[in-house]
């Protein structure tokens, strides 16, 4: 997933670099490995109750909590190798002074000081598994079941957003955006995973702000009656999950505040999903530039973010067709349905020819197909249908957006549905549409930020198109109209 991503594994410990973080226990230059760097690390400065002081100090002083820690149990199996290593560099005795009290060589002190070393860089690495278990452990409840196996035809994207976060100078509010059902939550679940697995940041939170389930039938069903996300209801979310103190006197400001600070004071990630359901969420984003650095914001959003300058913009498309046909197979197979996971090729390519790559409709087909003939289910998306029979589907992910655009930008649509995979360049779309070109680039950038239309050519050369399932809806909706 990349060199960035490695660099942030869980540090490796060796009784070098125990050594090296013993020679500079008084303090001195931080070694390039800093014990603070661990996940160990991390979690005693967390513990302010029980290292107040050494906890908002620097690494050197981290590090010096961590020997402790480590020397403590030492002493606990081995209190004469628990010793030796504090007279050598707690007390800074020289060899000779610690050979003449134990009555040896300094030749064996220094073996002695070797094997008490390797002692505490087992104790050491026992520590910081343990304290990597739990906080993966504690950081992985706060995220949903996933809902995949593993993520198909998204390896490009997923290297991208993770490269994204992991930059600690730049990139602290991320955006990642496409089409509802094209795989945003699925790509972020597993990039929240990925970073699990790192030192990278010290919280990570996951909001949702609106729920949708796949039933095993084929069937879109949407939560309905949940309240949109507001910016207080986020703060209380936040607050629960960082298990901030909780007091029923406090006011919203006074979490507020106590959010903030914590985000200041620690790297952490927050994702918040299906951010177009917050409500007012444009109003949002000024207050996120208040709480980011060193903290981050993962964005989910069928709204492009384009015109925000100081946000990073991840875009998902649409799975390509061999991709499509790994998904399929793979639902397929998971759901023990042989008949639709060893179907060729051609087959398949009708499903393709259908819906095109969104995720979501592939896997509606798939559960459908397990009650009926693929030539029945292919017929409901057929463009000559004049009703939805899709409804829960199409409402799910072009309803809302359908019914806020100007006739300017339905017409542009409808031109849009014979462009193909080609797409139309902006002279094409003048000429097609009679429209003036200053309605046509206004209308195109408001659908390019609601992912109905597609951008496409070269820097030079931009050309527009739709998805495949965008098409089918719109001739859906000019036949009714």
């Amino acid at each position: 997933m990349g060199a960035n991503l490695e660099m942030t594994q869980l540090a490796v410990i060796t009784s070098e670099n125990v050594l090296d973080a013993l020679r500079l226990w008084h303090g001195g230059d931080i070694p390039q490995w800093p014990l603070s760097r661990m996940r160990l690390g991390l979690q005693i400065a967390s513990q302010k109750e029980a290292y107040s002081s050494l906890a908002e100090a620097d690494a050197a002083a981290q590090n010096r909590a961590i020997l402790s820690l480590g020397l403590a149990a030492l002493r606990k199996i081995a209190p004469g190798a628990e010793e030796l290593l504090r007279a050598r560099f707690e007390h800074q005795r020289d060899v000779m002074a610690v050979a003449n009290s134990l009555n040896i060589s300094e030749a064996s002190v220094y073996y002695r000081q070797r094997q008490a070393a390797n002692q505490l860089t087992e104790i050491l690495l026992q520590l910081e598994e343990q304290a990597g278990a739990e906080w993966h452990n504690r950081m992985s409840a706060r995220l949903e079941l996933q809902s995949y196996a593993h993520l198909v035809g998204v390896e490009k994207q997923r290297a991208i957003l993770t490269e994204a976060l992991i930059n600690e100078d730049d990139h602290f509010i991320v955006a990642l955006d496409g089409l509802g059902g094209i795989g945003k939550t699925a790509l972020s679940d597993q990039a929240a995973r990925d970073l699990i697995k790192t030192t990278r940041f010290e919280e990570i939170a996951w909001i949702t702000a609106k729920h949708t389930h796949l039933s095993t039938l084929g069937r879109l069903q949407i939560e309905s009656g949940r309240p949109a996300l507001t910016f207080p209801m986020l703060i209380d979310k936040l607050a629960v999950q960082f298990e901030l103190p909780d007091h029923e006197s406090s006011s919203q400001l006074q979490r507020q505040r106590l959010v903030k600070q914590f985000l200041h004071e620690r790297a952490c990630l927050i994702i918040v999903d299906n951010l177009e359901t917050v409500a007012d969420y444009r109003s949002l984003l000024p207050e996120l530039r208040k709480w980011q650095r060193p903290s981050k914001f993962l964005l989910t959003s069928r709204l492009r973010l384009l015109d925000e300058p100081d946000v990073y913009s991840v875009s998902l498309k649409e799975l390509t067709a061999e991709s499509a046909f790994e998904l399929i197979r793979l639902e397929a197979s998971r759901a023990g349905f042989d008949a639709l996971a060893q179907a060729s090729d051609a087959d398949l390519q009708q499903i393709y020819d259908a819906v095109g790559g969104n995720p979501l409709a592939l896997k509606l087909i798939t559960g459908q197909l397990r009650f009926h003939s693929l030539s029945h289910v292919l017929e409901r998306f057929a463009p000559a249908e004049t009703q939805v029979t899709e409804a829960g589907l199409f409402d799910y992910i072009y309803r809302e957006i359908w019914e806020s655009l100007e006739d300017e930008s339905k017409t542009i649509l409808l031109a849009l549905t014979q462009a193909g995979e080609t797409g139309f360049s902006l002279e094409h779309l003048v000429e097609i549409s009679s429209l003036p070109v200053t309605t046509i680039d206004r209308s195109l950038e408001n659908l390019i930020l609601l992912s109905m239309v597609d951008l496409t050519g070269s820097l030079l050369n931009r050309r527009y198109r739709l998805h495949r399932l965008t098409e089918v809806f719109l001739l859906k909706m000019f036949a009714e109209e």
